[in-house]
């Protein structure tokens, strides 16, 4: 017969159905997966520098890849984040850092829709050797708002790595006396 229950316990003892164990881990590795690729994003643009030619051939040779791989890791991060809230109901501690997690990936959701998709989608129409004249400020909206997401991309990672239940259960077994 096929073991259905994780070995690992959540808060009050009782152990957890395999698969809802393991969207929490699923959610830490894809969520520190995304921050990872928007951190390293938020580096390699702000290196750049000034020239408009380079920052502009840069960002148009990363957009299309970028757009297609980080989206769908975002919302499999989300709905693993989601589904490790729905399994905190045991833990008031651990599911205040799951919304909180949540709620960092749902803004820089809707921060990638609202600034960064329009903005992309004309930096799209430039030719790099001849920048419009205010091709600054499109860039320096977008470094803004990428810094924000990868702000909320880390705490995101950082609040699910806070949250996990396995984390919490083996600090406290190494608190009990021996």
């Amino acid at each position: 017969m096929v073991n259905t229950y994780v070995q690992a316990k959540q808060a009050d003892d009782r152990p957890l159905p395999v698969l809802l164990a393991a969207v929490h881990p699923t959610g830490i590795i894809l969520t520190g997966v995304l921050a990872g690729a928007i951190l390293a994003t938020w580096l390699s643009e702000v290196s750049i520098g000034g020239s408009a030619e380079l920052w502009i051939a840069y960002h148009q040779a990363i957009t299309d890849a970028y757009t297609y791989a980080l989206p769908p890791i975002g919302g499999l991060a989300l709905i693993a984040a989601l589904a490790a809230l729905a399994t905190s109901w045991r833990n008031s501690r651990g599911r205040r850092h799951l919304l909180a997690a949540v709620g960092c990936l749902l803004v820089g959701f809707i921060v990638t829709v609202v600034v960064h998709f329009p903005i992309n989608a004309e930096i799209a129409t430039w030719q790099p050797a001849d920048p419009p004249a205010n091709w600054q400020q499109f860039r320096d909206r977008w470094l803004t708002a990428h810094a924000v997401r990868t702000v909320l991309a880390v705490a995101a990672f950082a609040l699910l790595v806070i949250a996990d239940p396995r984390r919490r259960a083996r600090a406290a077994r190494e608190a009990e006396p021996q």
